[in-house]
């Protein structure tokens, strides 16, 4: 087992969607006047913990709303949006037939898989979508391939970030799927085990 670099992970500002109560997974929706705000205040609590002084590479999922919010940090900071790496591996989870829909819907229509996924979260894959147990495979690619890292920098989703945070930190399957991830949360990843940054 290799050592994992040091990992600030942040999330995406809010987006209409979130709002809304929407599965969002893969697809897209624009970020909210707050989620704006929340990228640049998300990148000013970057700027106080590290200084900005210290080597590191700058990781973002390529979905609209995450690349959005790192464009936001970049200008925040003055760092040119070219020093970003935009890895697929790193994007949301899938969530298939349940994309775009809120969960109010998903109970109407598709009232039987969202039992079975609830009976079975981790490893249940949704119908055209993903389980965690897949998230956690890609996200184990993506790690293998940072491993010489010492400081990364990452912006991308709740639901790939509380996946990470169960393997970073070696949590149960049960633990990592309560983990939560507030728009405006930063969270240190290092040593094996998680802070919170403000």
């Amino acid at each position: 087992m290799f050592d994992y670099p040091t990992i600030i992970l942040l999330r995406h500002g809010q987006t209409e969607w979130n709002v809304e109560g929407r599965y969002q997974g893969q697809l897209n929706s624009a970020l909210t006047l707050k989620g704006k705000e929340q990228a640049k205040v998300n990148a000013l609590k970057l700027h106080k913990h590290l200084g900005l002084k210290r080597e590191f590479k700058f990781f973002s999922s390529p979905l609209g709303r995450a690349k959005e919010s790192a464009f936001i940090i970049c200008e925040t900071l003055g760092l040119s949006k070219d020093t970003i790496i935009f890895d697929e591996r790193i994007q949301e989870f899938n969530y298939g037939i349940f994309e775009g829909k809120t969960k109010e819907e998903c109970a109407r229509v598709y009232a039987d898989e969202l039992r079975a996924r609830e009976a079975d979260k981790f490893f249940y894959t949704i119908e055209g979508g993903e389980s965690y147990e897949r998230v956690n495979k890609r996200l184990y690619s993506w790690l293998e391939s940072v491993k010489d890292e010492k400081l990364i920098i990452m912006v991308a989703h709740e639901m790939v970030n509380r996946a990470l945070r169960g393997i970073y930190s070696n949590y149960s399957n049960e633990k990592t799927l309560t983990l939560r991830q507030e728009n405006d949360l930063v969270i240190k990843l290092e040593n094996r085990s998680e802070s919170i940054v403000n």
